[in-house]
């Protein structure tokens, strides 16, 4: 069964980004200002149709794609390329497409514990994202 994103998401830790940053050639202050920013998540999930954003106190990135469907992607350094999104049993896996098997691959699975783990690789470098789902309060 394909887990359900659909929320808004806190960043609350942070590994080996700065690193992964770097082999991605990403500046030094640039660097600093990404790792040091906790990005909330805004995911809406239909079925396998799905609107991400990205929003931190520097900018907004929306991300709109069907998975299984080749669409444009913008990554950590600002690039944008194609790429495709599958599910891989629980896990939902944005890949580039190209014939470089080094591309950055970012995988977005839910834990046991209702957390959501962003795990991000490129060249043999691996980050980690973890964020808390955000209680929305009805009134």
């Amino acid at each position: 069964m394909k887990q359900k994103f659909t929320g808004r998401w806190s960043q609350y830790k942070v590994e080996n980004l700065e690193n992964l940053l770097k082999k991605m050639g990403v500046g030094m202050i640039h660097r600093g200002i990404i790792s040091r920013v906790a990005p909330v998540l805004e995911i809406c999930q239909d079925g396998d149709h799905f609107t991400i954003q990205t929003i931190t106190t520097v900018r907004t990135v929306e991300l709109k794609f069907c998975v299984g469907e080749e669409f444009e992607d913008t990554v950590q350094n600002g690039d944008t390329r194609s790429a495709i999104a599958y599910w891989d049993g629980d896990k939902l896996i944005v890949k580039a497409v190209t014939d470089d098997e080094d591309s950055q691959i970012t995988e977005r699975e839910l834990t046991d514990d209702g957390e959501l783990v962003v795990i991000i690789r490129f060249q043999g470098v691996v980050a980690k994202r973890y964020f808390a789902r955000e209680i929305v309060e009805s009134t």
